[in-house]
């Protein structure tokens, strides 16, 4: 149950709004290649393969503190809000959060860019209070939407919300392609639903990424390391949040992407990609 500002594109396989859209930025920016080729193997157009992908075993801790307010920490990413049904910023002053308890087992949180609602996340609390299950309708830029599911267990001393809590399960109806061009030492990421593009040298230097809903700060990096892999790292304001990296298959038709938040490469989650 992890509250949290806009989105950075489409990867929603994580607890909660937040840690999924900023780690999404690193899997919208995903792979790319040095290459003397006219025509760079990872051109083209490229959609997740759930069923060969790793989407789980991330961990992050809720905790309640003064006044009210309640704190979520995975890492580099953390932040505080209050269930008061008052907006409370999230990342900068343009992304907020309305939350508030239904009753002792059900929260609610709505999601908002200057105003916008881009995701309404609903957590139920299990009877003994060991498992929360999350069901997070998410607003797409160009209109549609999509439903993500997770499931997260305590994995660490707490009661009711508050404690230490892992992903175990995750879903999406999300099936939205995105579109990989490389031309010489560039490469440029986009994703039409979400009106979202990058473009950026392979060389490490930081790019910007443009969107709607983009968090203000928010820059990804890659650095090509071989013919057939790119590592990258996101960050925001210069805060290094997630990094991993791209291995494009022998037979160019997949590419598996490695990401972690960083401090936390223990909890490596996998996707795979099929170009389409």
């Amino acid at each position: 149950m992890i509250p949290a500002p806009a989105p950075f594109t489409h990867r929603l396989q994580r607890k909660g709004y937040l840690m999924k859209r900023i780690l999404s930025l690193a899997l919208l920016c995903a792979a790319a290649t040095l290459t003397a080729q006219t025509t760079s193997p990872w051109n083209g157009t490229w959609k997740l393969d759930r069923a060969k992908s790793h989407l789980t075993g991330t961990s992050f801790t809720l905790s309640k503190g003064a006044n009210e307010m309640w704190t979520v920490n995975a890492g580099p990413i953390s932040f505080t809000y209050a269930y008061d049904g008052k907006p409370h910023p999230l990342g900068d002053k343009d992304h907020t959060i309305l939350a508030t308890f239904v009753d002792a087992h059900t929260a609610r949180s709505t999601f908002q860019t200057k105003g916008k609602t881009t995701a309404i996340e609903t957590d139920l609390l299990s009877p003994d209070g060991n498992t929360i299950s999350d069901v997070t309708v998410n607003n797409r830029e160009d209109g549609s939407t999509y439903i993500t599911k997770e499931t997260n267990i305590r994995t660490g001393p707490g009661q009711g919300f508050s404690g230490v809590w892992t992903s175990t399960q995750a879903s999406s109806s999300s099936d939205t392609p995105m579109t990989i061009t490389v031309a010489g030492d560039t490469i440029t990421f986009a994703s039409p639903a979400e009106k979202y593009t990058v473009t950026a040298r392979l060389d490490g230097t930081p790019a910007t990424p443009v969107s709607p809903d983009m968090i203000a700060g928010a820059t990804v990096s890659y650095k090509q390391v071989s013919a057939t892999r790119i590592d990258y790292s996101t960050s925001i304001n210069g805060k290094k949040i997630s990094e991993g990296y791209d291995e494009l298959s022998p037979n160019g038709h997949s590419y598996t992407s490695v990401t972690w938040l960083a401090g936390k490469e223990s909890e490596k989650t996998t996707d795979v990609y099929v170009k389409l």
